[in-house]
């Protein structure tokens, strides 16, 4: 049994080293699904963890839940796995939920590797005091209706908008639209930092809306064409409908499909838009070119209008914060802390050199920005904590 474990640690290492054969990592997934898996790992995940820290992030019951929810995801996935891929797209396939594993079993929330650490004495603890703890941002979710009418949803529940036969339903962090308008008129959902929402558009497509986002839709689709213009990042799953195409304008750019899953990235602070197709397929334009996607495809403009395409794209960072999760992979520090800035609603300062460091990271969303921070604080790398200001140091 000892020998198991310590197998299953060396495993874990080289995983976190990048130094782990594609044999070795098969063999660490199949273990990590297997039956014996807390007893087995566990052990060995919190001693690596107690040499680096003392401070958990998670309580022990809240662990447990998302164990539970973690390994009940595999068993789903491995039932799925053997289905034609077309009917189901997974946000996190079997590697990436495993990778989850880690993170939860040790309590901790957060898992982090350098590309290049070697010497784990560099980390440090961010300066901040319990009275300047920053959870995620609780801003209000508006939703604005004709003639500058705003409905604050977390105040208002039930049917908050009735016109015809149609009723616009608010419940626990979702808008329905129901039944059919007697007249044309736009609304606009907007959610801020540290906050998400679902919506259901009348043709019933399904809408998320991460933070810092906004969408303005018509409650009523007339004409040959469905349109919707977005802000932020926008996940949609779209209604069929050959005959009258949804298309979604982004800045000076748009997107057209018939029914489809996609995600939007279009940040004005990203360096890309970035839209990302994980079933079926869309058509993006920009200044004249057109480029069509595939499931796993990836579409990036930059600020001179040019597409260019990923053929292979990782869905699973990409839609992680469906999943209530920050994933970067070999990402720099001024990507994660973007996204940082606006589920916590801080604003982040450089002191002197920006990193150059790449980041492995899998982050719970429901964490404190300081326990997000100790998994980053590596290789010289300081943050402090002062009200809603974030300052970074590098000291290389």
């Amino acid at each position: 049994m000892e020998e198991r474990k310590d197998h299953i640690k060396r495993l874990i290492k080289r995983w976190m080293e990048n130094t782990i054969t594609r044999e070795e990592k098969e063999e660490l997934v199949r273990l990590l699904n297997g039956q014996t898996l807390l007893s087995d790992v566990e052990p060995g995940l919190q001693e690596m963890w107690d040499a680096q820290t003392s401070q958990p992030v998670f309580s022990e019951d809240e662990t447990a839940s998302m164990i539970d929810r973690i390994l009940s995801n595999n068993r789903l996935e491995r039932e799925i796995d053997q289905q034609p891929p077309v009917h189901r797209i997974h946000f996190m396939r079997r590697w990436g939920w495993a990778a989850a594993s880690i993170i939860i079993m040790l309590g901790i929330g957060v898992f982090l590797w350098t590309t290049n650490k070697n010497d784990s004495k560099t980390q440090r603890t961010a300066e901040h005091s319990p009275a300047t703890e920053v959870m995620p941002a609780m801003g209000k979710v508006v939703l604005k209706l004709p003639g500058g009418q705003q409905i604050y949803l977390d105040s208002m529940h039930g049917s908050i908008v009735k016109q015809g036969t149609l009723t616009v339903d608010n419940k626990k962090g979702s808008l329905a639209y129901n039944g059919a308008a007697d007249k044309m008129e736009y609304h606009t959902l907007t959610v801020p930092r540290g906050r998400q929402y679902e919506l259901q558009l009348p043709d019933g497509t399904n809408v998320w809306l991460n933070a810092a986002s906004s969408i303005t839709y018509p409650i009523i689709f007339t004409g040959p064409e469905r349109k919707v213009t977005v802000s932020g990042e926008v996940y949609f799953e779209v209604a069929k409908n050959k005959s009258k195409p949804f298309r979604v304008s982004v800045n000076d750019m748009m997107i057209t499909v018939t029914g489809t899953h996609f995600n939007v990235n279009a940040y004005n602070d990203e360096p890309f838009l970035a839209t990302t197709v994980l079933e079926g397929g869309v058509k993006v334009t920009r200044n004249n070119r057109t480029v069509t996607l595939s499931p796993n495809e990836q579409s990036l403009s930059d600020a001179t209008g040019s597409i260019s395409v990923n053929r292979n794209v990782n869905v699973n960072e990409v839609m992680a914060w469906r999943e209530r999760f920050f994933h970067f992979e070999s990402a720099d520090l001024p990507t994660i802390l973007r996204e940082l800035a606006r589920w916590y609603d801080v604003d982040v300062a450089y002191e002197g050199a920006i990193s150059k460091e790449r980041f492995f990271v899998i982050v719970n969303r429901n964490s404190s920005l300081s326990a997000v921070l100790k998994a980053l604080q590596a290789n010289d790398v300081e943050f402090n904590i002062n009200g809603k200001k974030l300052t970074v140091k590098y000291n290389k």
